[in-house]
């Protein structure tokens, strides 16, 4: 059996020493107490007439969220069983790179374009719908361009 396998367990260790009790232990501590704080002050703000249960309620919604988020953040990566050594480097990141940049390219060739018809011609339209046009079409491009890549380097 390898050393490396040895030292590592399905849920992984802390950053800061212990196993991988001490992980969970903690994530769900640091989580009960942040979601005791997101609840109350959200039961606070909104719901004043029916604290108790607006609290309970967003703390019982929030606490595996934050537990999670809490046990990602603990974690050490190198100690869990089955990560992918440097996901920043994979195929897909690179594609997923690669896609962001065609598309940040067509965002200021389509940006400036309209710009500029928009000024020439006077038109005049929502700042909010062409924002939301925009981001539609950044989103569309980006699925577009990855699904072609993906096809042609994969």
């Amino acid at each position: 059996m390898n050393t490396k396998t040895a030292t590592q367990s399905k849920w992984g260790r802390s950053r800061f020493g212990g196993g991988s009790t001490t992980l969970i232990i903690t994530s769900l501590l640091v989580g009960i107490v942040l979601s005791a704080g997101a609840g109350l002050l959200f039961a606070r703000l909104n719901y004043q007439e029916n604290f108790a249960m607006a609290a309970l309620v967003m703390m019982a919604g929030l606490l595996p969220v934050l537990s999670v988020a809490c046990w990602a953040l603990l974690l050490d990566r190198d100690t869990l069983r089955g990560a992918t050594r440097n996901p920043e480097i994979s195929v897909e990141s690179q594609w997923y790179d690669k896609a962001a940049v065609g598309v940040f390219q067509d965002l200021l060739l389509i940006c400036g374009l309209g710009g500029a018809v928009f000024s020439f011609l006077q038109l005049q339209a929502s700042i909010g719908l062409i924002l939301a046009g925009v981001v539609m079409l950044a989103m569309i491009d980006f699925g577009v361009r990855y699904l072609l890549i993906k096809r042609v380097e994969g």
